[in-house]
């Protein structure tokens, strides 16, 4: 039996919303999620779980609709999908009364229920969100019976808000494979069994770790799982870029060394620029060199500025700036990191106001 489980796809979502390329990344969450659907028809997969979020919300018709005729060009695979706490079932849901694909399943109890084919010898134990949270204890519940068969658990869970469980009652239970949805990010909790698969694509600046999905594949007979592959799918990334800088250092020189990782790395993704060293005190570096077709997510200078200090104190000897300078380096010892950072920063911070007032 061949598997491939995902979780938090998100489709509705536009991550960084504030940015022009936001449209982009959702249209990304679709085609990635097609090309998964892709996959399951290449590896002539049997089942394809969905553990949750499959939506960012409350699916309409035309997103359910969308899914739905993926999920057509795939009719040799079983999918199995739950609602998770952003895409939970509501009263008024227009889930409650949709007809999918004979090959889907869409878990509509907030219990644990039991999903098995005729001729098959795979069970599945699933349950689904009503509402954005689920604090009680379900999956400890959930008891599969000792009978030959192979059990999964599909479901959305792992935190005090989401369907807590004990790690160690669930790795005893005689689940073959548990298929969890909660984090955006790929975990092993336990090798060969228990695992989450994170979202398909990166939808949060802070998150810079790889996405895709689980392919698995489970020997019946044996009831053991003998191959668990996570595969990355996702086309674009956060990514940090580090610059260092010294006092011979242009605004060109930056926005080259920048665009040089851009292009290496793949313009699709988005990057967090982080300059540092020590620049030359009479330049400043800001998002506003960069070309605009760069996904900057987030820009940062800590260079500090490279004075001359003796110079200053001596061209500054009876005001606030020359003051502070004999202040900060009057020590028999070396400075500190915090100490030498204060002093760079209160002497530009002295000079910006000396200026400003003149």
């Amino acid at each position: 039996m061949k598997f491939i489980h995902i979780s938090n796809v998100h489709i509705g979502l536009s991550p960084d919303p504030d940015k022009f390329w936001s449209n982009d990344r959702a249209n990304d969450i679709r085609n990635t999620f097609a090309n998964i659907i892709k996959k399951c028809d290449e590896g002539e997969v049997d089942y394809l779980f969905i553990s949750g979020n499959l939506f960012n919300h409350q699916p309409i018709t035309t997103e359910l609709d969308y899914v739905n005729n993926l999920f057509k060009t795939i009719p040799n695979t079983k999918i199995i999908i739950v609602a998770g706490s952003a895409d939970y079932i509501k009263q008024s849901s227009p889930i409650l009364n949709y007809k999918f694909n004979d090959n889907v399943y869409y878990v509509l109890d907030n219990v644990s229920c039991i999903i098995k084919s005729e001729n098959s010898n795979v069970v599945i134990h699933a349950f689904s969100y009503y509402s954005n949270e689920e604090t009680g204890y379900i999956i400890d519940s959930i008891e599969p019976k000792n009978d030959g068969n192979v059990h999964i658990l599909l479901c959305f869970g792992g935190d005090s808000r989401h369907a807590p469980f004990d790690i160690n009652k669930l790795t005893n239970k005689n689940f073959t494979y548990v298929a969890l949805g909660l984090t955006n990010d790929y975990k092993e909790l336990v090798e060969n069994k228990i695992y989450y698969p994170g979202s398909i694509e990166a939808i949060d600046q802070n998150d810079e770790t790889e996405h895709g999905f689980i392919y698995g594949e489970i020997d019946e007979k044996k009831n053991i799982v003998t191959t668990i592959n996570f595969v990355k799918i996702a086309s674009s990334s956060y990514i940090p870029i580090k610059i260092k800088v010294n006092a011979k250092t242009t605004e060109d020189d930056v926005v080259s060394l920048v665009t040089r990782e851009v292009l290496k790395l793949g313009n699709n993704n988005m990057f967090k620029i982080k300059i540092d060293g020590m620049r030359n005190p009479d330049l400043e570096f800001s998002e506003s060199m960069f070309n605009k077709k760069i996904r900057i997510v987030s820009f940062n200078d800590i260079s500090t500025p490279k004075y001359d200090f003796v110079k200053l104190s001596s061209e500054h000897p009876n005001d606030m700036i020359g003051a502070f300078i004999r202040k900060m380096t009057l020590t028999n010892r070396e400075p500190s990191e915090i100490e030498k950072k204060a002093l760079y920063f209160g002497t530009q911070a002295l000079i910006k106001s000396t200026l400003k007032d003149n």
